[in-house]
């Protein structure tokens, strides 16, 4: 089973998707905030990250820059998502494999991700 970890702060947007991706067969494990992501077991290296841009401690581009600096990550794939920011701004701080902006279908969303995980 493809795993996800999923940092979204909105905790009706990360039930969601928890669910959803649940139900198409992926193992997702959700994180809030900066803080519940750093304290996360990191001898576990999913298949994805989905990160959120704005969180309230800090942004999906600086958790991107870090999943990117650490070379335990090479070939795992980043979706960024966001409702403020464009790719073209956020091209230069961090190179996320997809951009999703919100609101977001969650069809569209399900194709973007089997797309970049197979």
């Amino acid at each position: 089973m493809r795993e996800i970890f999923l940092v979204e702060d909105d905790q009706a947007i990360r039930e969601v998707l928890e669910v959803f991706l649940s139900s198409e067969n992926y193992s997702v494990k959700t994180f809030g905030n900066v803080e519940e992501f750093k304290s996360r077991d990191t001898d576990i290296t999913p298949d994805l990250y989905l990160f959120d841009v704005m969180l309230p401690d800090g942004s999906g581009i600086e958790l991107c820059q870090e999943i990117r600096s650490n070379q335990d990550n090479d070939g795992v794939p980043i979706i960024i998502m966001s409702a403020h920011a464009k790719l073209s701004e956020l091209s230069n701080l961090c190179k996320p494999d997809d951009f999703i902006s919100k609101p977001f279908d969650i069809d569209n969303l399900l194709s973007r991700i089997d797309r970049i995980i197979k």
